[in-house]
Formats: C-alpha cells, structure tokens, sequence
C-alpha cells in the first residue's frame, strides 16, 4: 500500500485553484497571541494578490489584530480531483477601504485597482452583524505563495 505524498503546485495551477474557491482560513498574530478566522475571498491573479471583505462590530477582536499584524498567513485548502491541495499566501494586510464607498474611502495612497472595484467577496452570515458594525476591504499583499497537491506515492 502507497503512502501519499505532496507536489509542489506551479503558479498556473495555484491560480486556477484560488479562483474555484471562496473560502479560507486567515491567521494574525499580535504580540504572542494567535488568532485564526474562516473568511470569504476573491484573488486577484493580475498582482497576486487576496482580497477579503472583513466585518467589524465595535471592539472587534479581528480588527484589533488585523491592525496589529505585520504578516499573515491565508490558508486555502480542498479535496480535489487530484487528492488534497492547499495554498498558501503571506503578506501584509492592509485596509483599503469601507465597502459600501470605494470612491471616498481610499487607502492613504489614493489608488483603487480594479480589482479591489470588481471585488465579488461572498457574504457569509455565521451570526446577526450588530447594527454598529463596518464592513471594509482589506487586502493581503502577497509576498510569497505557495500549494501543494496530494500525489500518488507510488
């Protein structure tokens, strides 16, 4: 009996797995403290980078530690018809702006990609939001991304 093992994936093969998939696991950390939440994305294959549409009730603990992290790590991982894959993408997250104004609410540096203007981020409802609650737009600046595949040991 074969053992499964793990294939490095290309980059063609790891943005065709992203756009299949809409759901991931994001990982902050502040100081020594962890923090890890299933979240809706959407990835944009022009600048690699992960674009997340992230709720925010007053004291929000996920906010608290996007602002606090200076690099996250977003796992995205499913049964494919190939075994096991997983991708993983680390960067710095950063608020680009509320959803509900892309025009008026821009990052510090005035840009807007296009894709951050075509942002289709499902909306999961896993509780009742609080009326207080902002949404915004955060971004993942990608600086390293990485998959692998379940491949046959033989």
């Amino acid at each position: 009996m074969s053992r499964p093992t793990a294939e490095a994936l290309d980059d063609a093969a790891i943005e065709s797995f992203l756009e299949t998939q809409s759901v991931g696991t994001l990982s902050l950390a502040k100081g020594d403290e962890s923090y890890a939440v299933p979240v809706a994305f959407t990835y944009d294959p022009a600048d690699r980078d992960v674009y997340f549409r992230l709720g925010y009730a007053p004291e929000s603990r996920k906010r608290e530690f996007i602002d606090a992290t200076e690099r996250a790590t977003f796992v995205v991982a499913d049964e494919t018809e190939a075994g096991w894959t997983s991708v993983l993408a680390r960067g710095r997250p950063e608020h680009r702006s509320t959803v509900d104004d892309l025009d008026t609410h821009r990052p510090s540096d005035r840009s807007v990609s296009q894709a951050e203007r075509d942002a289709e981020i499902p909306f999961y409802h896993v509780f009742d939001a609080p009326e207080e609650a902002v949404f915004a737009l955060v971004r993942l600046a990608v600086d390293e991304l990485t998959g692998v595949v379940e491949a046959d040991g033989r």
